[in-house]
């Protein structure tokens, strides 16, 4: 039957009112005592949903809608369970698990709730072997057709300390400082081979973390600081042509200037799998003593892990990374020598490839601990050389809070 729409709402009323159905329940009073105590209250007063207005029952705040287990297409969006447990928690990101942290090749990725301290340390180890230019490789013959010395593998060991403390739920403080050792081994078209050392602290780090989003398990924090030139510009050693000379850019332990940081943090969970992605720039603020500045750099990285224990996750990451060449130049170095003499020819495009293990102390004397460790490998790289290329990096450390 088709009702036409101009009918009152009362003259349905009475219509409908003329239908009986089997079994009804001829009123209020004929209601047993618990439907009509579920009705009207125990005390014979008429529930609050009952007087609300239809504008007030649906009033519901933003974050009511995100926390509440009656809304499953939210609190089931980011869980990899959907066993009705649900609650504001579990809607939450959390770090009180081992890959809480982002792989621990990657700095600054998280920030502290207010009053918590944490300190790290980190080994990094990386190997470069060979020459290349552009995405070609190079023959140590090869390099000697352009000059008189070429690099032939360098090492570099990489003690990293770092603090955080947080002020505030939404703003963590950061300092990160090194010790690095620094090995390069030449040729020269004589057939002399030797080798330069250096070691010092290097450049540090003052960071100011600062979170903008933190709801659906996910968070979202701001990454900005300022390069300290802690680091020796002016490193020496003895080479073929003298005694305690100047040495080449990549063997000098700091870059000598100031230098603005700036990037973006992002961080994603479920109840086994999380993800994250950071990108960092660094912009060097005018020349150093000696006449120079290092290129801009661009990092970008990103990240999915695997929590397989309370205590164990494992984690594989793409990390991208340019770098401009020098501007300007040491006065001191000849860049027909050596090719690492060359401000020219410093800079780059890498893709490493990192495969990772975090394990976490949830409870216990230890309870907060972390150690991590990564390996990563360039699956491209392409250099303004002839330039070292980079073979594999291992980073091992340990993170501490309370």
């Amino acid at each position: 039957m088709k009702i036409n729409s101009g009918l009152s709402l009362g003259a349905i009323a009475v219509i409908l009112g003329t239908i009986e159905p089997v079994g009804a329940i001829e009123g209020f009073d004929g209601m047993t005592t618990e439907v009509r105590d579920s009705l009207s209250g125990a005390n014979g007063s008429t529930p609050e949903e009952f007087t609300k207005t239809p504008s007030q029952t649906l009033e519901k705040s933003e974050e009511e809608i995100f926390v509440s287990p009656s809304n499953p297409s939210q609190s089931t969006l980011f869980s990899d369970r959907n066993d009705g447990n649900d609650s504001a928690a579990s809607l939450l990101w959390t770090s009180g698990r081992p890959d809480g942290h982002a792989p621990i090749g990657v700095m600054g990725d998280h920030t502290h709730s207010a009053g918590e301290f944490m300190f790290s340390y980190r080994f990094m180890y990386m190997n470069m072997d060979g020459n290349r230019s552009g995405t070609d490789s190079l023959s140590e013959a090869e390099v000697l057709q352009q000059f008189p010395v070429t690099p032939v593998d360098m090492t570099m060991k990489m003690h990293m300390f770092g603090a955080m403390y947080a002020p505030t739920n939404d703003l963590t403080l950061m300092a990160m400082t090194s010790y690095i050792f620094k090995e390069m081994d030449h040729l020269t078209r004589r057939g002399v081979r030797f080798t330069t050392n250096t070691q010092g602290f290097g450049d540090s780090k003052l960071v100011a973390l600062y979170r903008i989003l933190n709801r659906d398990r996910q968070r979202l924090h701001l990454n900005l600081g300022l390069g300290l030139p802690t680091g020796s510009i002016g490193e020496r050693d003895d080479t073929p042509a003298g005694q305690d000379v100047i040495l080449p850019y990549p063997m000098q332990i700091g870059s000598g200037t100031f230098d603005i940081l700036a990037g973006a943090t992002y961080l994603g969970q479920q109840d086994r799998w999380s993800w994250g992605a950071q990108v960092l720039t660094t912009l060097p603020l005018g020349e150093n003593s000696n006449g120079y500045r290092l290129g801009n750099q661009f990092n970008a990285t990103g990240w999915g892990a695997y929590k397989w224990t309370d205590w164990l996750s494992a984690s594989v990451r793409l990390n991208g990374k340019t770098w401009g060449d020098i501007d300007g130049a040491d006065s001191r170095l000849n860049p027909m020598m050596i090719p690492t003499a060359d401000p020219n020819r410093r800079g780059g495009t890498r893709l490493d490839l990192g495969l990772g293990l975090n394990l976490y102390a949830p409870q216990g004397s230890l309870a907060g601990t972390r150690l991590g460790i990564e390996f990563s490998l360039p699956i491209y790289q392409s250099l303004t050389g002839p330039q070292l290329e980079t073979d594999w990096k291992l980073t091992v450390g340990v993170q501490a809070a309370f």
